[in-house]
């Protein structure tokens, strides 16, 4: 058996060019991911982007992907639960999980990095974490009711959430629903693993969603001669990090990159990655920046999935 699942995460960049046309480019990252033995794709849900992040609608992709990839399990990692419909969202999930035998992995959150579009949903972005406890109890109501069409009781159990808060992660554990740990500015030793730990003391089944971007390259100053050029219109984005460096940048960002061992090495050196997976938990590596190909991208899958992971203990 595998020490846990493994699967990727895009946040869907492509700055500069046409929505559809990287959107194909991503169904074909998907279909390379399934023949390589991943277990699953995740995405994240961002709105009014034009750079980093352009996918404000999960689910509709997902049917594209269901058509391409009909191995693959599907998650988000996340889609923003405040500015959701929850009924709606509901149903959504309900006929694309009926679509595809119960593959989706449902992820929610707050919506931190999404708070400029809160406005233009008729929200202030103070309240989100008010908006997300009622929209989930609507959420859960709903899959667990008689009334949703189709019937999807089943995807109450594969539901996930975000957090940075410890109280929030101990109310995750409770509930029995996953945790998903990997936003690039949390430290993994200070803040992510004070998170699993109460999470796990919590759960009476604890699963982990650990997100972390893996470059592998020939050397590490290929990767980061690779990375230069995008961690510059990743800055823009996050103004915490403006000044830095490129080294100072990767460091901040835990980004694991160089060759096929020192990734690995690195990872298994992670104070909040492979200590929390087990069987029920999935390994997210993230592979693309904002300035990849899709061969660049489909190369480190390839790496992941033939020389990380089963380093770690996976098996496609």
């Amino acid at each position: 058996m595998s020490r846990f699942k493994l699967g990727f995460l895009t946040h869907v960049h492509g700055p500069g060019r046409d929505l559809s046309s990287v959107l194909r480019d991503l169904l074909t990252v998907f279909a390379a991911a399934e023949e390589l033995g991943f277990d699953g794709g995740w995405v994240a849900q961002h709105h009014f982007r034009t750079d980093f992040g352009r996918l404000p609608s999960p689910l509709v992709f997902f049917g594209a992907v269901a058509a391409r990839a009909p191995k693959l399990r599907l998650g988000t990692a996340v889609t923003v639960l405040p500015l959701e419909d929850p009924l709606r969202l509901a149903e959504d999930a309900a006929v694309l999980d009926a679509l595809t035998g119960g593959a989706l992995e449902l992820g929610l959150g707050t919506g931190g990095a999404n708070q400029d579009a809160f406005s233009r949903f008729g929200h202030d972005p103070a309240h989100r974490h008010r908006l997300h406890d009622e929209n989930l109890g609507t959420l859960r109501l709903a899959l667990g009711g008689s009334v949703l069409q189709p019937p999807a009781p089943a995807l109450a159990d594969r539901l996930w959430q975000a957090t940075s808060d410890l109280t929030r992660a101990v109310r995750i554990g409770r509930d029995g629903d996953g945790l998903l740990l990997g936003t690039a500015v949390h430290d993994p030793r200070k803040v992510q693993r004070p998170l699993a730990e109460a999470y796990a003391a919590a759960s009476p089944r604890p699963r982990f969603g650990i997100v972390r971007a893996v470059f592998p390259a020939k050397d590490r100053q290929a990767a980061r001669d690779d990375l230069a050029p995008a961690l510059a219109v990743h800055r823009r984005n996050f103004p915490e990090l403006a000044g830095l460096g490129v080294e100072e940048h990767l460091a901040r960002t835990n980004v694991h990159h160089g060759t096929a061992e020192e990734v690995t090495a690195s990872l298994r050196a992670d104070p909040a990655l492979l200590e929390f997976l087990n069987p029920d938990s999935w390994f997210l590596p993230v592979v693309q920046h904002e300035l990849s190909t899709v061969d660049a991208d489909v190369e480190r899958l390839r790496v992941i999935a033939t020389e990380i992971a089963p380093a770690l203990g996976w098996r496609p």
